[in-house]
């Protein structure tokens, strides 16, 4: 088991430190919170980690047992899954998304955020009441990243799945932005409503979607009082 950084003082605030305020520990048990399990889906959600420190990083998580990790049935591939300790950290990771959005979120929407990670959130904020009955096939064209520009949400039986890329079915509507503004947009910087009179936000389809977008594109939940990390 790896040793945690000793403070030499008797206080759980010290122990906790120890274990979990690492460089990219807490990324890591966030991104479990939010369904990552592959050694992939880290990386492709924290693209600034590197492969060694991501690997350091996830068996430190290990020894601690904070996760646990399974072997998979095909390729000797390996998956990982938060403990029970590993879960009892969602109101940890609340508080503190709720601290840094309210104390130190300035210049946050500048900073890098990338393409996967904000189509995994707005498929989870979608208020998938406030569209209509039917399935819906969303297209979301980010002009500022040129090789992969395109990306989509479909619902289908009130479950929405963000896709890399189209199905075969008809788009309902396109979203037409840059991964900044609908950076801005998802964090409440930038309302909907601005961003349709400036044009940084461009929505084209039937009037049924286009003039109920900011009832069914939801922002971030930690712009209000009730965000929540939950194990899945």
């Amino acid at each position: 088991m790896t040793e945690p950084y000793d403070f030499g003082e008797a206080c759980p605030v010290s122990m906790a430190t120890s274990v979990l305020c690492e460089r990219w520990t807490l990324q890591i048990i966030r991104e479990m919170f939010l369904g990552s399990t592959k050694f992939s889906q880290f990386q492709k959600y924290m693209p600034n980690i590197s492969p060694t420190l991501l690997k350091n990083r996830l068996r430190s998580l290990e020894d601690h047992g904070i996760i646990i990790r399974k072997k998979t049935p095909t390729q000797g591939r390996y998956e990982y899954y938060l403990s029970p300790s590993g879960k009892a950290l969602g109101p940890i990771l609340t508080e503190m998304g709720k601290w840094g959005m309210g104390f130190a979120s300035d210049g946050m929407t500048e900073k890098q955020n990338t393409v996967y990670g904000l189509m995994r959130d707005l498929s989870g904020a979608l208020d998938i009441d406030a569209l209509p009955a039917c399935d819906v096939f969303l297209q979301f064209n980010f002009t500022d990243s040129p090789e992969n520009s395109k990306h989509y949400i479909n619902i289908q039986n009130g479950q929405a799945e963000v896709c890399s890329q189209n199905l075969g079915f008809d788009v309902d509507v396109y979203i037409t932005s840059t991964v900044r503004d609908m950076t801005k947009i998802w964090y409440g910087e930038l309302s909907i409503g601005q961003a349709l009179a400036s044009e940084k936000l461009i929505v084209v389809g039937d009037s049924m979607f286009v003039d109920t977008i900011s009832k069914w594109l939801r922002i971030s939940s930690f712009t209000g009082n009730n965000p929540q990390f939950v194990a899945p």
